[in-house]
């Protein structure tokens, strides 16, 4: 082979995004074990998770692909001054409801990827269009039709007691105690256009057995609310009531204070859990979240335990609560064990604390 020969080497992009997320989490660490920084370092680690699409973002930039680099940059900023409260809407609210955006952010880079100058300044000028829209949406909420009015209303008759099933795709799930003691349960459902709701109800024995669901195809909340379509449903609260809850992405905010639970068990894929525990001498729960948030609200002086199974999951207890290994206690359940949940929280952040 000829001296003169010559070899010409392509470095292929070389990504840094790992390398960053690794340092990120080292720091955040160190700096906790060190005081250096206030709070728990895993739980700052999850309120801070939205830094992914900004390290996304420099590893573009670096390998000059500027149309993923403002989306990275620009989705990044929007999560991290969400999960700050700068918007109406959390952040998990915020993925819920404007997902398909991340879409149509992937096809922006594959057509505007390794073009000429003019090409990638007409990508960077979609690109920050896309962003200043999400931001725009994240401030006002969503413009679509209004929403399908189903009216709720059942009577007590004879029936001793209530098993409530429900299964709503996509919405904000409220239930309370209501002011009233003819009624069994009353409330109001709003679903979409494309969505098709089920009502059952039969009555065994003494017992009333409701079953709410939905299905078809939800893009957006209505415009009757800002952040979804809401299942607004009010219990008697002399009446027990054994719940189940099946709801694959939305928002669950479940005050059982004055109502008399004798079972539930919720689940949510993907959202925000809050549940404000009954003031029951004994309660059990079932709650699993896959990916989001969950705060648990527990009376003064309820002796509690929680059984915890989680991944990577930041957790903020309050005051009177302690946590050991994959078991979360109140100082008083050591005397009397009283309330039992059993929590499955892979990613996410979980919040117990008293009113």
């Amino acid at each position: 082979m000829s001296e003169d020969t010559k070899y010409t080497v392509r470095k292929s992009d070389r990504s840094i995004f790992f390398p960053l997320l690794i340092i990120f989490i080292g720091v955040i660490l160190l700096l906790s074990n060190l005081n250096l920084i206030p709070g728990n370092g895993w739980n700052l680690i999850v309120r801070f998770w939205p830094i992914i699409f900004v390290f996304g973002g420099v590893d573009d930039l670096l390998n000059r692909k500027w149309t993923g680099a403002i989306i990275n940059f620009g989705i990044g900023s929007i999560l991290i001054l969400a999960n700050f409260g700068f918007f109406s809407m959390s952040t998990w609210q915020i993925i819920i409801n404007f997902w398909p955006i991340l879409i149509i952010a992937l096809g922006l880079e594959i057509i505007f990827r390794g073009r000429s100058i003019i090409g990638s300044l007409i990508g960077i000028g979609f690109s920050i269009l896309l962003v200043l829209g999400l931001f725009w949406f994240a401030l006002q909420g969503p413009l679509t039709k209004d929403a399908v009015s189903h009216p709720i209303n059942y009577e007590v008759g004879n029936v001793k007691q209530a098993e409530l099933e429900i299964k709503p795709m996509v919405g904000k799930l409220t239930i309370g105690a209501g002011d009233f003691t003819n009624q069994l349960m009353d409330g109001e459902i709003l679903t979409s256009n494309n969505e098709d709701i089920k009502v059952e109800s039969e009555i065994s024995g003494q017992t009333q057995k409701i079953s709410i669901s939905t299905s078809g195809n939800v893009y957006l909340p209505s415009n009757n609310m800002n952040n979804g379509f809401p299942w607004n449903l009010l219990l008697n609260a002399n009446m027990p009531f054994s719940i189940n809850i099946e709801q694959i992405i939305g928002i669950q905010n479940l005050s059982l204070t004055d109502l008399d639970i004798q079972n539930l068990d919720s689940k949510l894929v993907i959202g925000t859990m809050e549940v404000t525990l009954p003031e029951n001498d004994e309660f059990s729960a079932d709650l699993e979240c896959i990916i989001g948030e969950m705060v648990i609200i527990v009376p003064e002086g309820t002796p509690l335990t929680i059984h915890l199974d989680s991944g990577m999951t930041g957790v903020s207890l309050g005051d009177g609560f302690v946590r050991e290994g994959d078991v979360i206690y109140s100082k008083n359940s050591k005397i009397n064990q009283g309330y039992v949940l059993n929590i499955n929280l892979p990613l996410g952040s979980l919040q117990v604390d008293h009113p």
